[in-house]
């Protein structure tokens, strides 16, 4: 029998992660949240309540955890507070990082790349801007601890249950409009982490061999929006116009990279190795088709909604006809 603390596991990356573990009887979990999300879930699974950001923690974590697997982690001082509380070390605490740990520099990057380094002002910042820097201190607290750990560093994470649309933002733009508007021809790289991946390498990092060891945990390095866009629309059996809009324009509009046009960075830049993570753990990564066959088989079960991130189709259109117009 396995005990495994989860904290987190009931939004996107915990919620595939907890079915994929009842489906073994050996695993025994517990999961810690505040009860927000999705509190219905899981209805067998033992659950505790509490705000892992708070002194209060200590109480709840006490026990004796085979493994710690830590998806809720944004503030150092949360990792601290559960780290300081353990009664026993686990025989693995297996943390989900992020690649905007890395300063920006060249594709590619593996896990030996520049982090960024924040301060005391960073660390319990609540903006997106300093999010890298609190996840870099977190690592930085793992390694100055004598547990055992791995940290994994997932890109931008998609698959079912993601709650962020920013992946999806592409698949509904094919599946439901014949014009889609696309930044510099959808040509720009970077990598992606499907999620089924990741919880593969989760699964697989829980062992309690001695590890203590950084990886990226990608499965597509290198693909870009033009990419997506074609896989999809073949998927769909949809022929969708596809408009280009240079990067110049977009900032004329004031349209955001990433939040206002998903998936866009006006860079090549945004891509990571993955050869330290299939070394370790030998493990098969999903095709991206294969990866967008699934997804599109989930947001059908959903009926295609509105995607909540990323500029709507009435601001579609018009940058559509500022487009046209312009050429």
């Amino acid at each position: 029998m396995k005990n495994i603390l989860i904290l987190g596991g009931t939004k996107f990356i915990g919620r595939n992660l907890v079915e994929r573990l009842l489906l073994d009887p050996q695993n025994k979990l517990m999961l810690l949240n505040r009860g927000i999300t999705n509190s219905d879930l899981f209805p067998n699974v033992q659950k505790l309540k509490g705000d892992r950001n708070s002194q209060d923690v200590g109480e709840l974590v006490k026990g004796n955890w085979d493994y710690v697997i830590d998806l809720s982690c944004y503030y150092p001082q949360g990792l601290e507070y559960v780290l300081n509380a353990l009664s026993y070390p686990p025989k693995k605490y297996i943390f989900i990082s992020t690649c905007s740990v890395y300063q920006e520099g060249n594709a590619l990057q593996k896990e030996t790349a520049k982090i960024q380094k924040g301060n005391a002002n960073d660390w319990i910042d609540e903006s997106n801007e300093t999010y890298g820097k609190r996840k870099s201190r977190c690592e930085e607290i793992l390694k100055n601890h004598d547990i055992n750990f791995t940290i994994l560093r997932p890109t931008l994470v998609y698959g079912k249950y993601d709650h962020t649309d920013r992946f999806y933002y592409w698949l509904h733009q094919v599946k439901s409009y014949n014009e889609i508007l696309i930044p510099n021809h959808g040509l720009q790289i970077f990598s992606l982490s499907y999620v089924n991946d990741l919880i593969e390498t989760i699964c697989l990092a829980m062992n309690e061999k001695f590890d203590r060891n950084i990886y990226n945990a990608i499965s597509c390095v290198e693909t870009n929006l033009s990419e997506i866009v074609e896989i999809a629309s073949n998927i769909l059996n949809k022929q969708p116009s596809i408009v280009n809009i240079s990067s110049e324009d977009l900032s004329l509009k004031q349209i955001s990279q990433w939040y206002d046009m998903p998936l866009w960075i006006d860079a090549d830049k945004d891509t990571y190795c993955n050869d330290k993570v299939l070394n370790k753990f030998k493990q098969s990564i999903t095709p991206l088709m294969e990866s967008i066959i699934q997804a599109i088989n989930y947001y059908e079960q959903l009926k295609w909604p509105v995607p909540k991130y990323g500029i709507d189709r009435t601001k579609q259109l018009d940058l559509l006809a500022y487009v046209k117009k312009r050429n």
